[in-house]
């Protein structure tokens, strides 16, 4: 359920619209935002595959992640860090691509990370629990807004999980 109380004091996004979810939230702040800086527990990289199209028009994303994260997404950012995309997105995987949905999109999130568009750091000292979207607009006059709640940034957090988000209005600036 999205929606605005009386004056517009309280924003809901809890996944429960068909038409109103946490990735049509990133989505829509993608045309306006030069920058997010996202906190979550978990981390999948199928929440970036579903913004695809979407966040390269963003200068910079920063992802604090808790330590736990699929397979998928820890290989992803390995190769990211070891700067091998060549070796990974070669001629021989063209094919490949047309079969498995997570090659497609992965060669941009790679060179994100490689680039310095894209920096993810782990939170491991405990157990790293966050859940906060800081959208930082390109005109400084609307100021950062901030989506804090219960959504992981993975593509069930963000689609299908019923979660409890809530607009905060307020004046974050990206370091």
């Amino acid at each position: 359920m999205s929606q605005t109380a009386k004056g517009g004091e309280l924003f809901i996004v809890d996944n429960s619209e068909s038409e109103w979810k946490g990735l049509r939230y990133l989505h829509d702040w993608t045309e306006i935002a030069r920058g997010f800086d996202i906190a979550t527990g978990y981390c999948e990289i199928g929440s970036m595959l579903a913004l695809d199209g979407r966040w390269q028009k963003l200068d910079r994303i920063r992802i604090l992640m808790g330590d736990e994260m699929s397979a998928r997404t820890r290989q992803a950012l390995l190769e990211g860090l070891r700067q091998r995309v060549r070796q990974i997105l070669d001629n021989s995987i063209e094919e490949e691509k047309e079969k498995n949905d997570f090659l497609i999109g992965a060669g941009a999130i790679v060179e994100a990370l490689r680039s310095g568009q894209m920096e993810c750091r782990v939170y491991a000292k405990r157990k790293f629990h966050a859940k906060a979207y800081i959208t930082h607009p390109k005109v400084e006059v609307i100021g950062s807004v901030a989506l804090v709640g219960s959504s992981n940034f993975t593509l069930p957090g963000l689609t299908e999980n019923v979660e409890l988000n809530i607009e905060k209005h307020g004046g974050w600036p990206i370091q």
